[in-house]
């Protein structure tokens, strides 16, 4: 299970949570990939992924794209 799964099970959020959030093109799919880590995303979405977790569970803690998609992912891409 994936950090993301882990904070958004945590907080009661769903995909559509962080698509509502998102200030950019962030689709459900990408949420998805990002949910499961089982398909890498790019550098661009993992930053459109942490900005609309953080502005979801405003005003709790904010979190870097670091602390969602582990580092072997970020070198790929």
């Amino acid at each position: 299970m994936t950090t993301i799964e882990l904070i958004l099970k945590e907080a009661n959020l769903n995909n559509h949570a962080l698509v509502e959030a998102s200030l950019g093109q962030l689709s459900h799919k990408t949420v998805q990939k990002a949910r499961t880590g089982n398909r890498p995303i790019s550098k661009k979405m993992q930053v459109q992924v942490t900005e609309a977790l953080n502005k979801a569970l405003q005003p709790e803690k904010l979190y870097k794209k670091e602390d969602l998609f582990p580092t072997r992912l970020n070198d790929d891409l």
